[in-house]
């Protein structure tokens, strides 16, 4: 609901409404639809220094979800639990946490639930082990559902509304038949507020094997002959563990630069000249001179 009332208009604003923070790029997991081991930004994780900065100006701003990660394992880094607990303190609300759920231990999940925060979105593909551990490689499937129905009791157990959880699969040739058992599954151990969701699959441009079951909407929008901006352009922002920044969480090799936080506050940047410059490039019909942009399946008109 959050995202549809955001992409309903073209207004960047002077910050990000979805903003995107690296804590790393580090993680246990080797999964194929990833494109982290192709990109050529090299590993590591963002400093404290860093990390405290960017969260001192989002508490500054009006904006609506922050997501302290990107292409990498956020509980590997070892200042995360600190770092969920610094949003909470400066009041950066609300706050969505991705994870594969392999680190969800007592120390992780109590982090999630004294930091307060409002989303827990769980990459869970499907219910058959072998399928699962074939995706999720590196992961253990029977510890990784344990993982997640320990998040569910624990946040029982303390009385608590949050985290929401989203249990989330991608819909790849290998996993649609398990759509129906996914819900079965875990259905009911959902309260008010979490939800059960289903995402299409990327290619990244072609970058890994194409495993998808539908034509994902921006292909179907530009096979229509819809050529204008994306609003991701105006709606989201990305800032890599190294400071880097980008306008699309989906730039994964960070293509599309528009400043360094480590030199810049993300206000700079986001209303800065080589942000404006993209955003022109798409408003003058001319999308396709920005590589990452040409023939993205995330195109959203």
């Amino acid at each position: 609901m959050i995202m549809e009332e955001a992409f309903k208009n073209m207004e960047a604003g002077r910050f990000p409404f979805s903003f995107g923070v690296e804590a790393t790029n580090y993680c246990n997991l080797r999964c194929p639809m990833c494109p982290r081991e192709v990109a050529e930004r090299g590993y590591g994780n963002m400093s404290w220094d860093l990390f405290t900065k960017i969260a001192d100006e989002a508490a500054n701003h009006e904006y609506r979800i922050m997501m302290p990660q990107g292409f990498g394992e956020s509980f590997i880094h070892p200042k995360f639990c600190d770092m969920l607990a610094y949003l909470h303190e400066k009041n950066v609300h609300p706050i969505m946490v991705i994870s594969n759920a392999t680190l969800l231990n007592e120390k992780n999940v109590t982090a999630l639930i004294d930091g307060r925060v409002d989303l827990l979105n769980i990459s869970l593909d499907g219910t058959d082990k072998e399928v699962y551990e074939a995706i999720r490689k590196n992961a253990k499937y029977e510890r990784v559902v344990e993982n997640v129905k320990f998040v569910f009791e624990e946040r029982g157990r303390r009385g608590g509304e949050l985290p929401r959880i989203i249990l989330r699969m991608i819909k790849m040739d290998d996993t649609e038949t398990d759509v129906i058992a996914f819900k079965e599954m875990w259905e009911p151990w959902l309260k008010p507020g979490d939800e059960i969701a289903f995402s299409q699959y990327q290619t990244w441009n072609g970058t890994v094997e194409d495993k998808r079951t539908d034509t994902p909407e921006g292909i179907k929008a530009i096979e229509a002959g819809h050529k204008g901006p994306c609003r991701m352009l105006y709606k989201t922002g990305q800032v890599y563990f190294d400071g880097r920044m980008t306008p699309c969480c989906y730039d994964y090799n960070c293509t599309m630069e528009i400043g360094n936080a480590n030199d810049h506050s993300i206000e700079e940047i986001w209303t800065g000249e080589r942000a404006e410059h993209f955003r022109h490039l798409h408003e003058t019909g001319r999308i396709d001179e920005i590589p990452i942009c040409r023939g993205c399946q995330e195109y959203t008109p």
